[in-house]
């Protein structure tokens, strides 16, 4: 993700519009291709050494915030070394014998007295001590690998994270997918489901239409929810026609994201959107068996007077065929969950199964409701097969 500073875009009549750039702009992809080669280059350098020599080659392009955006994605995608253990301990034994060498020196000891005594007390030379005494600090440790790319795919990803950044801003974000594929409609929403959000789902003729809050519509966990709103627009790109509005919200302005198709972003998921997050997997391995199984692209179903929901699985019962969906709903989705309960009191689905975090249930009354709910399984993290399978039992 970019941060504040290196966001580029322009606002005008209250529309805010990132500056993207060109995929195939010559200039940017020389130096993509350059700076990509200087993280080839930088494997087991420390990351001060890795980041100097990629600030420097972007400070001196034309377009040095483009630049440095493009290094921070790059930074984003590589993976240093873990601190060796007891790092901490051992600098500070190493301070100790230091100073205590020091405090009996006589007056005018020279440098090389001083350091002949230390090195005759410590356990290894002063120069491979002098080398590991910081190699626990982030700056000092050593560049292991990247995930690797191409200079077209960075400015891909260059365009996409200009496009999320002002999603952290968002009060309300609304997805328009133009008479789509259902298989497309499937796969977005189950990459909204891994994003853990929940939105509200309505048909327009051929139209499908979503709506989901943003983190700027919360006073808590805004920064990740933030983040997971970010992560779910780079699916977005997958449909052939869409348009996505967002509502953003500073103290200072009151704008609107616009985007469509025609904008060149690029989905980094095309290939992965069959992407299972682990719990599920695990949650699918403990139904493995003769009695169920599990739809992981379930359908969309109707709730309320007009709404569709979005279940995260549907477990179908292999003998009756029964079916009963689940969807679960996080920490940060209180307001959701509430207009759920209130569209099963008007409309009720006994084919629907609530998965509510505890967290969610903070006050006693509003646990007890919810433990007495025939409906609602509570759950820490992620609810257990154990206890979805004895609620599915008839």
């Amino acid at each position: 993700m970019l941060t504040r500073e290196l966001l580029l875009f322009r606002t005008r009549d209250a529309k805010l519009r990132p500056t993207f750039v060109r995929r195939d702009d010559p200039a940017l992809l020389a130096l993509a291709g350059e700076l990509i080669a200087s993280v080839e280059a930088g494997r087991s350098q420390s990351r001060d050494e890795v980041e100097e020599t990629l600030a420097l080659r972007a400070g001196a392009h034309a377009r040095p915030k483009v630049a440095r955006g493009l290094v921070k994605l790059l930074v984003d995608r590589m993976r240093f070394d873990e601190p060796a253990e007891g790092a901490m301990e051992a600098r500070a034994v190493t301070f100790r014998e230091a100073a205590r060498v020091r405090l009996a020196l006589p007056a005018g000891a020279s440098v090389e007295h001083y350091e002949e005594r230390l090195a005759a007390l410590l356990p290894q030379p002063l120069s491979e001590l002098r080398e590991a005494l910081y190699a626990d600090l982030p700056g000092h440790r050593a560049l292991l690998d990247w995930e690797a790319l191409d200079p077209a795919e960075l400015l891909d990803r260059y365009n996409l994270a200009l496009a999320q950044g002002p999603l952290f801003d968002a009060r309300r974000l609304t997805l328009r997918a133009r008479a789509p594929e259902l298989l497309r409609v499937r796969k977005v929403l189950r990459w909204l489901k891994f994003c853990r959000l929940v939105a509200e789902v309505r048909r327009e003729g051929e139209d499908w239409v979503l709506e989901v809050e943003g983190p700027g519509a919360m006073l808590s966990l805004q920064k990740k929810y933030g983040l997971q709103l970010a992560n779910f627009l780079s699916v977005v790109p997958v449909l052939a026609r869409w348009q996505l509005t967002a509502a953003l919200e500073t103290p200072r302005r009151r704008v609107t994201l616009v985007l469509d198709e025609k904008d060149p972003l690029v989905s980094p998921h095309g290939s992965a959107l069959g992407h299972i997050p682990p719990e599920v997997a695990s949650l699918a391995e403990g139904f493995e068996d003769a009695e169920w199984e599990l739809d992981l692209l379930p359908l969309p179903r109707n709730v309320g007077a007009t709404g569709l929901c979005v279940p995260d699985v549907t477990f179908r019962h292999r003998q009756t065929r029964r079916e009963v969906a689940l969807e679960l709903f996080h920490a940060w989705h209180a307001g959701p969950l509430a207009r759920r309960l209130e569209e099963l009191r008007s409309r009720p689905d006994e084919g629907l199964l609530l998965g509510v975090d505890r967290a969610l249930a903070k006050g006693t009354q509003e646990r007890e409701t919810l433990e007495a709910h025939p409906q609602v399984v509570l759950f820490h993290g992620f609810p257990s097969a154990k206890r979805l399978r004895a609620r599915l039992s008839p």
